[in-house]
């Protein structure tokens, strides 16, 4: 009992924390959006491979390793960014992600579906290194932990309703409709990005 009184106040501070810092709290919410986005977006993923591409596991694990390989190049530039093109970069990187989610349903050839997930992965590596360096050198070091806990909170009950969104609209209505759910979850993320770059 103890211990859950302890976690749910540290919690309850991290919260407040995000409640009065605008910064940290933009940076927050585009930070959930990019983590819950990459997670639930393999619902879609998995309903490209299967009935349109007709490319089957194989060709999801071209797509996966696709994504993987732009992960690692997109972090591997964003630690060597200079800091005055960061938060722009930040910025756009989602924007990309939105707009290349509004076209990734009308691809219907493996090797152009491949290519645009190489470039989600660069984009949400890219955007995911800056956010997380920029919280590091906003948030004090004493509420990092306790800030980290409460944006983890919150990644993760988006993460659930996306999920659920996105696969019950792409199985009632249809796969075009959940990729424009995504485009517009990340059109979303792109305004507190921007939001965040000018705080």
């Amino acid at each position: 009992a103890g211990l859950s009184l302890a976690v749910y106040s540290d919690l309850k501070e991290g919260f407040s924390y995000l409640r009065e810092q605008p910064t940290v709290r933009a940076l927050g919410i585009t930070h959930s959006i990019l983590m819950a986005g990459g997670v639930s977006a393999n619902i879609l993923v998995v309903a490209l491979a299967a009935d349109i591409l007709h490319a089957g596991a194989r060709g999801l694990g071209f797509l996966e390793g696709g994504w993987g390989l732009g992960a690692i190049i997109g972090g591997l530039l964003a630690s060597q960014l200079p800091q005055r093109l960061r938060m722009t970069l930040y910025a756009l990187s989602i924007a990309g992600l939105a707009l290349g989610h509004v076209a990734m349903p009308f691809i219907t050839l493996l090797v152009a579906a491949v290519f645009f997930q190489i470039l989600f992965g660069f984009f949400r590596a890219l955007s995911g290194v800056v956010a997380q360096a920029g919280l590091m050198m906003i948030v004090p070091r004493h509420f990092m932990g306790r800030t980290q806990s409460a944006m983890a909170i919150l990644t993760t009950i988006l993460q659930l309703l996306m999920s659920f969104a996105l696969g019950w609209i792409s199985q009632q209505l249809s796969i075009f409709a959940g990729f424009a759910l995504l485009a517009l979850i990340y059109a979303l993320g792109t305004l507190s990005a921007f939001h965040a770059r000018n705080l």
